[in-house]
């Protein structure tokens, strides 16, 4: 970028993120100290603004790329089909199944995993508020990135984004499970990873993407990522994406390695709108249990073998059971050492939480109060 560029962008009204800005502040800082020697050197002011637009540059590295060339656009989207993705309407159930590679080791594990349809109706009212009030697309190299929707419950720290990914030609033999609804990352290149902007240690939202094999095409994948962190960020301070598209594959030594990112950039999702949530707390070992229409919190003192949801109409939703080799949850995380632990897991269908009237975790049993 030469100095006309940056007398273009310095010309203009421009909304810095916050990344940007709280590089800024630092640099300013900086200057601010060494103005004095500057002066004596004979710097001139318009030449220590240019400076300092470049020390930010460099310093924000391609996330200062992002904003400089790849715009944020308000997009419409099919909100009841948007919604419907994100609690897993278009996810695929599968039966337990073991798969070996070439030398008899054992290459993936797939457990026995149900799915549900979703009933529009109960969707939209359980999670219609709680969207963000449009699309977002951006436009990176010949990919266009679209961030349909997503919901937040910073008081169990669980997240799920729905999201779609264009690309003319497709993105390579073998980039999609169609039978799982599994993206392999060894030919799939585009990587999306989620972080909150409040001023926690971890901000990642991690999680796990299944694409919605009924929506997707070959040029077209929609996913839904169910995520969760250690929690204590907030809805309302928004969010940010890591958007990375990666270098070719190569193999060397039978192992796959990836050449230097075609991509490695940053891109900010407006706040919005935390789930609320029901509590439970066993009466005997204090253990809690928190609830939403996406998934549940709950403190613990070893690892969950098994893990349902009570419903008033007496069903039951069973989220997890190892002896069964059952998972229908769409991620998990486990923080904390025995005895005090914190489980979080991602249901893999919409819950509505006024329904549920009890948790039961192991031998545990967690009423939830009316």
């Amino acid at each position: 970028m030469d100095e006309q560029k940056l007398h273009e962008i310095l010309g203009q009204d421009v909304e810095a993120p916050a990344v940007v800005n709280k590089k800024l502040e630092n640099t300013y800082a900086q200057l601010e100290e060494k103005r004095s020697p500057a002066k004596r050197r004979g710097f001139h002011p318009v030449r220590t603004v240019l400076i300092a637009a470049a020390v930010v540059a460099l310093l924000c590295g391609t996330a200062a790329a992002a904003y400089d060339y790849y715009v944020r656009q308000n997009v419409a989207v099919d909100e009841p089909q948007t919604v419907q993705g994100i609690v897993g309407g278009g996810q695929p159930s599968w039966e337990r199944k073991e798969v070996y590679n070439e030398s008899g080791k054992l290459d993936h594990y797939w457990p026995n995993r149900e799915t549900v349809a979703v009933d529009p109706a109960q969707a939209q009212a359980l999670l219609g508020d709680y969207l963000p009030e449009s699309g977002y697309q951006w436009q990176i190299e010949d990919y266009t990135f679209t961030v349909e929707g997503y919901v937040l419950d910073e008081h169990t720290g669980i997240a799920k984004f729905y999201y779609t990914m264009e690309h003319p030609g497709g993105f390579g033999e073998g980039a999609v499970d169609w039978e799982h609804g599994w993206l392999n990352n060894e030919v799939y290149k585009p990587s999306v990873m989620f972080e909150t902007m409040s001023d926690v240690d971890w901000p990642w939202i991690s999680g796990r993407t299944y694409v919605d094999v009924e929506r997707s095409t070959q040029e077209k994948v929609c996913v839904v990522e169910s995520a969760a962190s250690l929690g204590g960020w907030k809805a309302e301070d928004g969010l940010r994406i890591r958007f990375i598209i990666s270098g070719d594959q190569r193999e060397e030594d039978g192992r796959h390695y990836s050449e230097d990112p075609i991509v490695d950039t940053y891109l900010d999702l407006p706040a919005v709108k935390s789930l609320p949530t029901r509590s439970a707390t066993d009466p005997v070992t204090g253990n809690t249990v928190e609830l939403s229409a996406i998934g549940l919190m709950l403190s613990c003192e070893d690892d969950v073998d098994y893990c349902a949801l009570e419903y008033a109409d007496g069903t039951r939703y069973v989220v997890q059971d190892d002896v069964s080799s059952l998972d229908n949850t769409d991620y998990g995380l486990i923080d904390g050492e025995r005895p005090n632990r914190v489980v979080r897991e991602v249901f893999n269908r919409l819950v509505d939480p006024s329904q549920v009237t009890a948790v039961v975790v192991d031998d545990q049993r967690y009423e939830v109060s009316r």
